[in-house]
C-alpha cells in the first residue's frame, strides 16, 4: 500500500511512540486498537487472500468492536500524519514478511506469570482474528486445509480459545514456545496466500479488492477487554490530539480541505518535521494554511494565510533556515531524552 514515497520510510522510534500515544488517547474511543493489536490486524490484512483497501480497514482501527466510532483530529494535517503512520506501519510489516521473514517480530508486551516473565499474545492474536473476519469466507479454505497454522492464533484471539487456555495448565516452557509457533504460523499463512495470488495472476486473474466496510460476523473475534462506553468525558483530561470531529468518517475528514501536493517532510540535523499545506475547498479564495507538526505531535499553525501553496512552503523553509528547525517544534516530552 503506497500512497506517497514518504510512507516507504520505516517507522522511527519517535513515529512508533507518537502512533502508540494517539491510539491510547481520547481522540479515539476505548475500543480503538493499540499498536500490538494493530500489528496483528495489519499482518492478517497483508497476508490474506484478497486486497483490503485502507477505506475498509481504518474504521476498525479507530473502533475494533463496531467500526462506527471515528477518530477525531486537530486538523487535516494531523489526520494525514496519523493515517500516514499507519500506512508506514503497514509497509514495515509487509517488507518484513516479504523481504526479511527472519526479522518478522510482533511487538508483544510482557507480563509475569507463575513468577516468570512471558510474552502476551492475546492482543496480537485478537487483531489477526479481526483481520480474518473482515474477509472470513475467503479464508475458510486455508483454515480447513491447514488448521494447525491457526491453532495458536485462535487459542489466544478468540473467546472459545481463551476458555481453553484458562482450563489447561500450560507450563512456562509451553507458553514460551507459543511465541515461536505464532511467528511460524504467520509466515506460513503469508507464504501460502502470496503463492496463491501469484498463481491467480499467472492465469490472468486478480485477487478480489475490498474497499468498503463490512461488518464481520462473530466467527473468530473475541470482545476486547476495554470499556463498552460509547461516550467519553472529553473534559476528564486534556489531550493534544483531541478537538472537534472533522466529519462522520475518517475519509470525510479530508473532504472539506484540499491538501497541497507540496506538503512534505523536512529534515535538518537528523530532526524531522511534517509540513502540511491545505485550504478549504469551499473557501479556496481565502488562501492556503501552513501547519508544521513535529515528531511528538505538536502542531504549529501560521495565523496568516498564503496566496499560493508554494508561498506557504517557502515560508516554512525560510523559518527553518533562519531560526532552526527547533523554532517549529514544541517542548520535548518529559519521558523522552533529547540527544
Amino acid at each position: 500500500m503506497n500512497l506517497d514515497s514518504e510512507f516507504d520510510e520505516p517507522l522511527t522510534d519517535e513515529d512508533f511512540d507518537f502512533l502508540e500515544r494517539f491510539l491510547s488517547s481520547n481522540a479515539v474511543c476505548d475500543d480503538a486498537m493499540d499498536v500490538v493489536m494493530l500489528h496483528g490486524f495489519l499482518t492478517a490484512i497483508i497476508s490474506g487472500p484478497n486486497m483490503i483497501m485502507p477505506s475498509a480497514i481504518l474504521p476498525w482501527v479507530w473502533d475494533a468492536r463496531h467500526a462506527t466510532r471515528q477518530a477525531r483530529f486537530l486538523s487535516a494535517g494531523r489526520a494525514r500524519k496519523v493515517t500516514g503512520l499507519i500506512i508506514q506501519y503497514w509497509n514495515d510489516i509487509n517488507n518484513a514478511l516479504s523481504q526479511c521473514p527472519d526479522l518478522f517480530e510482533p511487538p508483544l508486551h510482557t507480563t509475569e506469570w507463575k513468577a516468570e516473565e512471558i510474552l502476551i499474545l492475546d492482543e496480537w492474536c485478537e487483531g489477526y482474528c479481526k483481520g480474518i473476519d473482515i474477509d472470513r469466507k475467503a479464508w475458510d479454505s486455508l483454515m480447513e486445509l491447514h488448521p494447525d497454522w491457526f491453532n495458536i492464533i485462535l487459542l489466544f484471539g478468540t473467546a472459545s480459545g481463551y476458555q481453553d487456555l484458562v482450563q489447561r495448565d500450560y507450563t512456562i516452557e509451553q507458553r514460551r514456545s507459543f511465541t515461536n509457533l505464532l511467528k511460524a504460523s504467520a509466515l506460513n499463512i503469508h507464504r501460502y496466500w502470496c503463492e496463491n495470488r501469484r498463481e491467480l495472476m499467472e492465469r490472468g486473474e486478480r485477487p478480489h479488492m475490498i474497499s468498503v466496510i463490512s461488518i464481520p460476523k462473530a466467527a473468530t473475534s473475541r470482545q476486547t477487554a476495554r470499556s463498552d462506553s460509547d461516550e467519553q468525558d472529553e473534559n476528564e483530561y486534556e489531550d493534544l490530539f483531541l478537538v472537534d470531529s472533522l466529519g462522520p468518517t475518517t475519509e470525510d475528514a479530508f473532504h472539506p480541505l484540499a491538501l497541497s501536493p507540496l506538503s512534505t517532510r523536512v529534515t535538518h540535523g537528523g530532526t524531522s518535521v511534517d509540513v502540511h499545506i491545505y485550504r478549504s475547498e469551499s473557501e479556496s479564495r481565502n488562501g492556503w494554511i501552513l501547519e508544521i507538526i513535529d515528531s511528538f505531535g505538536t502542531s504549529t499553525v501560521w495565523d496568516e494565510l498564503f496566496p499560493t501553496d508554494s508561498a506557504a512552503l517557502a515560508e516554512a523553509f525560510n523559518e527553518i533556515d533562519a531560526h532552526g528547525i527547533e523554532s517549529v517544534m514544541g517542548d520535548v516530552p518529559a519521558h523522552v531524552t533529547k540527544h
